[in-house]
């Protein structure tokens, strides 16, 4: 069985930080090392469009450290998001399991992070100082600092489709099933998308899409699953399913 999560965010611990999960998700890695053969990281583990990566590390040290101790029991790949794009960018393919985008050829299983479907994040490598800038007002100002400034200065390539503005400004979700559609109609039996922070699976034509959610923010902490034929969405605390399917072929 392979488990896959996403959107973690980790920060530096200040208001900028919208990881407040720990314990939980601690507990996640504890329960996943005794269920699963591989964890897939599906993109965004790390907050660093606004928190520097040692601030990050020295925080979140039990959550690193978790992972690190997985890593050594279990396989563990890290699909690279938008909001760590860099500098993970220069791990790929160095044999560390840091991937764009994981294949599984035999289950016909595609996963990335998908930041690059919606109108907003296509760029490969989006944060700059605009970000920076937000994250100090977070710090300094209010937690909601960035959501203002992204109002204020109608800034396009940084409005997550988490936030009620990716709508309002012309974001569709139907991006992100166009792209699985795509990726199914290549002959991908499964695909798994991150980004969002919304949870989903459902059919689409031939194939399965399921996005993993979030475990930042508001979020309810979630993950998805997947074994021989058969896809499940799981609550991230108790690991009861919320929907499942199974592929046609």
């Amino acid at each position: 069985m392979k488990f896959f999560v996403s959107d973690l965010h980790l920060g530096d611990g200040s208001k900028a930080d919208d990881f407040h999960r720990e314990a939980e998700f601690l507990k996640f890695l504890n329960y996943a090392k005794l269920s699963c053969e591989e964890l897939i990281i599906a993109g965004d583990l790390f907050e660093l469009w606004q928190c520097s990566l040692e601030n990050i590390l020295i925080r979140h040290s039990r959550i690193v450290a978790g992972l690190l101790n997985f890593s050594r029991q279990k396989r563990l790949s890290y699909i690279i998001g938008n909001h760590d794009h860099a500098p993970f960018i220069k791990y790929v393919n160095s044999g560390l399991n840091i991937v764009l985008a994981y294949e599984d050829e035999n289950a016909g299983l595609h996963a990335e992070h998908a930041n690059q479907h919606d109108i907003f994040n296509r760029c490969k490598n989006p944060g700059n100082i605009i970000s920076r800038i937000c994250g100090l007002g977070e710090r300094l100002i209010h937690p909601d600092f960035d959501e203002w400034a992204t109002n204020a200065a109608q800034i396009r390539n940084k409005i997550p489709p988490s936030s009620a503005e990716y709508l309002k400004r012309g974001g569709n979700f139907s991006e992100y099933e166009n792209a699985a559609m795509a990726l199914i109609n290549k002959g991908k039996r499964i695909v798994i998308f991150g980004h969002t922070h919304s949870a989903k699976l459902i059919r689409l034509g031939s194939g399965l899409y399921a996005n993993c959610g979030a475990w930042s923010g508001s979020a309810k902490p979630t993950y998805v699953a997947v074994k021989d034929k058969s896809v499940e969405v799981r609550d991230g605390i108790d690991h009861s399913v919320i929907y499942a399917e199974r592929t046609v072929n």
